[in-house]
């Protein structure tokens, strides 16, 4: 199997676009000529060749709106192509894991969190999310400290954020 050429959506949306944005007026206008000069079946020709403009000049035009003014254009509506890491890819579920972990949906919180570490296993956040559904959820202490000390060797870094907090919340966890 070959493998497929990595396309560009936003060059093909832009491309989409300027084909079709003339596409009604041009038809309109091939009808109107078509039809005055040669009848229906020239409506029908005119049609054609307004199809046929309109698939001709949209590629043409992107080259003007996807790559020249595509710097403008991008700052303006956004259409830029942007890499997204994978920690913002799975903020969403992340939002997800917190949200079942607000309405107490332990289980559900904890399925969705450990999709999000099998995707990325050094996540800090979620490793930290983790211990606090493991404790709150399932009083299961030794799991919860197990996620915090994973923490602290991801992030070694004792000014971190996550560290500090790791931290804090292991000492938490041993007084109880």
């Amino acid at each position: 199997m070959k493998p497929r050429k990595d396309v560009n959506s936003t060059e093909a949306a832009l491309t989409f676009r300027n084909i079709l944005w003339a596409l009604p007026y041009l038809a309109l206008i091939g009808l109107f000529l078509g039809y005055v000069s040669w009848g229906p079946l020239g409506a029908f020709i005119g049609l054609l060749i307004a199809i046929a403009i309109s698939a001709t000049v949209g590629p043409v035009t992107t080259v003007f709106t996807g790559i020249l003014g595509g710097g403008a254009v991008n700052m303006f509506y956004g259409l830029g192509r942007r890499t997204i890491c994978l920690r913002e890819q799975l903020a969403g579920d992340l939002n997800i894991a917190k949200h079942h972990k607000a309405c107490n949906r332990f289980d559900e919180a904890l399925i969705k969190i450990e999709d999000v570490l099998a995707k990325d296993p050094d996540f800090p956040e979620a490793l930290f999310l983790k211990a606090q559904i493991l404790r709150e959820g399932f009083e299961d202490l030794e799991a919860a400290k197990a996620c915090l000390v994973k923490i602290t060797k991801v992030e070694p870094d004792r000014d971190t954020p996550f560290h500090r907090w790791a931290m804090d919340y292991y000492r938490e966890l041993r007084k109880s």
